[in-house]
């Protein structure tokens, strides 16, 4: 197989695999209210194929993850959002760590 084919497939399946996530996290989202175990599914199955493509999870979708249980955060069910010094503080009410994100102040 040629160099250029071999990139070709390997964008096409990274694309996939991003289409994938995306479309979980929606699923993730929707389905949080009625069922938050399925929810937390959705979510291991996004880290599954981010690790198995060795892609990075999108930002938007890795800010409402939590990085110690890997629960799907909902502000006002099951995460706290505090501005501190400079730094968003997510707090997951499951496992009770933090997620510190720093962010500039408007001038």
């Amino acid at each position: 197989m040629p160099k250029l084919a071999r990139k070709q497939q390997k964008n096409l399946i990274q694309n996939i695999a991003i289409q994938r996530m995306q479309r979980l996290f929606e699923l993730a989202k929707a389905e949080f209210p009625e069922n938050p175990e399925r929810s937390r599914r959705y979510v291991q199955l996004i880290r599954n194929i981010s690790m198995r493509n060795r892609i990075s999870i999108p930002r938007e979708i890795k800010s409402r993850i939590c990085k110690h249980c890997y629960a799907f955060l909902v502000s006002g069910n099951n995460a706290r959002h505090r501005l501190k010094d400079g730094y968003l503080v997510i707090s997951c009410e499951q496992c009770g760590k933090e997620m510190r994100y720093p962010f500039k102040k408007l001038k």
